[in-house]
């Protein structure tokens, strides 16, 4: 199996924890970056500070999505709960 097989068959998971005041411009970012990932808010309480996001995406892309990150990482702290790789066949 080649890598570029493999990575077809892999994707990235990331769960990522942010100010929920900086929440606003990160969905904005990912929604001018149409296409990168599927991502989504977990469930939270009303009045949490902060926000969970759910992330995955083709393994092929993660480069463009942890440029993204890094970006705003530079305007806000971002903090990683889950960062794996998940495999199928």
């Amino acid at each position: 199996m080649t890598d570029q097989n493999t990575q077809a068959k892999s994707l990235f998971h990331y769960v990522i924890r942010l100010n929920k005041e900086d929440s606003a411009f990160f969905y904005f970012q990912f929604e001018a970056n149409e296409g990168l990932c599927f991502y989504s808010t977990l469930p939270f309480n009303p009045h949490d500070q902060f926000r969970d996001i759910d992330l995955k995406g083709d393994l092929r892309l993660k480069e463009q999505v942890d440029h993204v990150l890094n970006k705003c990482a530079e305007k806000f702290p971002l903090t990683f709960l889950v960062n794996e790789q998940l495999s199928f066949e």
